[in-house]
Formats: structure tokens, C-alpha cells, sequence
């Protein structure tokens, strides 16, 4: 079974490489008085097996080591996509111009000479990572800014697009027209109507998430209530497809968390799942608890998903859209605005899916104190 948690971490992972024992020791008892992880390699080759593994943040690195040195290292560190661009430190006793030249040549982000002074090392990697979040975030923003645009020009004008051809086509045959034939056509503009207006809607809240100014009002919910609440908006929906729709939560299961917020992430849930669900199938809203939280999740019989999609249906850069089994309309901004919204609550969102059997997508919100 493929599973996600949209959850993130943690603290910040530095990667120490140095062949040297008493190198990695003093830098470990220097960087371990700070809120960071710590890993460690003895040579090149170890290194880039601990990247492709752990990925961190930000790699101190020695230049003079047997086999494959620390400009080695670098060189196909900065060629790999994926490691291109965690920030690299050299640490080494080499001062000469050249070597140092040759460091920022290869993409190194700073070099410090040995013997080296611990205030000015600890310095050095604070700036780099807190370059690296900004970098992250600027990234994030100048996505998300594309993405909302993108929704705009292509998803909405498109929606609006096949809006106009139904009412123009009854406009110019409505003489020709059987009743059957404009009721189907009826039919087909409210629908498309009802996915633009769901489509708008998650739009601006997402445009107010964004901005700050979306209203947060935490308060102590039945979760029963809320999940009662969007079988009975979305059943006329299910009952289309011929799916059933249930709910087997307990009365007693409460949640501390924004109303508003949590009704749409149930409902862009399960209006996913009736998407994703053939006909005759199941969907199910459940809830479980622990000390601390309470799990809500929806579970359906669909078509699943696949494993290289799992990955990036959380992410506002990546376009994840695929059409319903009745090739229902999707944009990929449901899901992005769920993980907001809980992750808001003080929640986690993931997903649990297996191809041609299934998916369950939950999310975990505080119970009240």
C-alpha cells in the first residue's frame, strides 16, 4: 500500500564529511550545542550514499580525503538535480587562492580554513541555512503565484468556455431541440455551474489563506455534526454515481479547531473520493482518537493512486489533475488547501492508497484541553 504524510518535519540535518576521527568530533561537540541533526561520512563516497538517503540540509565538507576528494564530492553533488542545491561548506587546511576559486567554481557556498573558530563556523552555518529557508520560501511563493494564475487562465476560463457553448447551442437550435435532448443539455450546464462555483470557492479561500486574511476561530466541534453535515450537501451527488455514503463516527468524538475550515477539508474529501469512486461503490467518514488528537478519515473503493502521484498531490507547484471515472473535472488545488487548513488547526494530512482497490486520506485535529 502507497502511503503520505503531508506533515513536515523537523530539525535542521548537517552533514559532516571528513576523514579525520578528531575533526568530526570537535565539529559534532560544537554544532550539537545547537538544534541541529547530525550526520557523519568518512569519505567521499560514504557521503553521497548518505545524501541519496537523508538529504540534508547543509554539508560541511573537507577537501583533502584519499580516493575521491572534497571538490569530487561537490562536482557531483551540484551535477544531480536533486542535491544541486544544498548549500556545501569546505572546511580545510588549503588557503590558497586557487583552491578556494576552484570551491565556489564547483557551487561550494562558503569556505573556511582550518584551525577554525567555532563562534565564526557556527555563524557561517546559521547564515547559509537560514539562506537556504528563504531561498525555499521565495520558491514556494513565486509557485503558489503561478499556480493561482494558471487556475485563473486555464480552469476557470475553461469552465466558463463550456458554460457559454451549452447556452449558445440551445440558443441557436432550441426549435430543434427534443425535451430530452435540452434537459440533457441543462443537465450538463448545472454540473459544469457546480464545479466552477466549488472550483471559485477554493480558489478565494485559498487566495485568503495566503494572504492573512482568512478568519480563525478555534472551537470545540462534534465531529459527527460536521461529518452529518457534508453527507447530507454531497448524498444527491453520491446518489448519482449510485455510491453510498456513510458515516461511522462516534457522538462523542470532539475536535478544537476552526468550523469553516474543517467542513471544507471533509468536503473537499469527500467530493474527491465520490470523483475518484466508480459507480456502486463506498465511501465511508470515520474518526479514531488518542491522548492528544482525534483522526478523521475518508475512505472510498476507487481507482486509487499511483505511487509517483502520491508524492506531489500536496504540493502547490506540481499539477496533479486527473479526470473522475466519469471524467469529472479536477484542478489540484483541494488537496493543497486541505493540508493548509489542517496543518492551521495544528493538524497532519496523509494518505493511505492502493491502484484499483482504494484510497483513505485522513488528517488529525487537537481535541479540546
Amino acid at each position: 500500500m502507497n502511503k503520505t504524510n503531508a506533515k513536515k518535519s523537523k530539525q535542521p540535518v548537517i552533514l559532516i564529511v571528513d576523514d579525520v576521527p578528531r575533526n568530526i568530533q570537535v565539529l559534532g561537540a560544537l554544532l550539537n550545542k545547537l538544534d541541529f541533526e547530525l550526520a557523519v561520512a568518512m569519505n567521499g563516497q560514504q557521503a553521497l550514499d548518505t545524501v541519496s538517503k537523508i538529504k540534508p540540509d547543509l554539508i560541511l565538507l573537507d577537501v583533502m580525503m584519499p580516493v575521491m576528494d572534497g571538490h569530487e564530492v561537490c562536482r557531483r553533488l551540484k551535477k544531480n538535480e536533486a542535491t544541486k542545491d544544498i548549500p556545501i561548506i569546505f572546511i580545510t587546511a588549503k588557503s590558497e587562492s586557487e583552491d578556494i576559486i576552484t570551491g565556489f567554481e564547483l557551487g561550494a557556498v562558503d569556505y573556511i580554513t582550518k584551525p577554525f573558530i567555532g563562534s565564526e563556523l557556527i555563524a557561517r552555518v546559521k547564515t547559509h541555512l537560514a539562506l537556504k529557508t528563504t531561498k525555499e520560501t521565495l520558491q514556494e511563493e513565486v509557485a503558489t503565484k503561478n499556480k493561482f494564475f494558471s487556475i485563473i487562465s486555464h480552469d476557470l476560463r475553461g469552465s466558463f468556455g463550456i458554460i457559454l457553448s451549452f447556452v449558445q447551442l440551445i440558443q441557436e437550435n432550441r426549435e430543434y431541440l427534443s425535451p430530452d435532448e435540452l434537459n440533457e443539455l441543462l443537465d450538463d450546464i448545472g454540473k459544469t455551474s457546480k464545479n466552477t462555483l466549488n472550483l471559485l470557492e477554493n480558489l478565494l479561500e485559498w487566495a485568503r489563506s495566503q494572504t492573512g486574511r482568512i478568519n480563525f476561530n478555534p472551537e470545540e466541534l462534534k465531529v459527527h455534526d460536521l461529518s452529518s453535515n457534508i453527507i447530507q450537501s454531497l448524498q444527491e451527488i453520491a446518489s448519482n454515481k449510485e455510491i453510498q455514503l456513510t458515516s461511522d463516527v462516534n457522538m462523542d468524538y470532539e475536535a478544537f479547531a476552526d468550523k469553516n475550515m474543517v467542513l471544507l477539508v471533509i468536503r473537499n474529501l469527500v467530493s474527491n473520493a465520490i470523483k475518484f469512486t466508480p459507480k456502486k461503490g463506498n465511501i465511508k467518514i470515520s474518526c479514531s482518537e488518542d491522548d492528544n488528537f482525534i483522526k478523521v478519515a475518508v475512505t472510498d473503493s476507487g481507482i486509487g493512486i499511483e505511487n509517483d502521484k502520491i508524492e506531489n498531490l500536496f504540493k502547490i507547484d506540481m499539477k496533479v489533475s486527473t479526470l473522475g471515472t466519469e471524467n469529472e473535472q479536477g484542478n489540484g488545488l483541494g488537496l493543497v488547501l486541505c493540508k493548509e487548513f489542517v496543518e492551521h488547526n495544528g493538524g497532519e494530512i496523509g494518505i493511505d492508497s492502493e491502484l484499483n482497490k482504494g484510497t483513505t486520506v485522513w488528517f488529525t485535529l487537537p481535541k479540546p484541553s
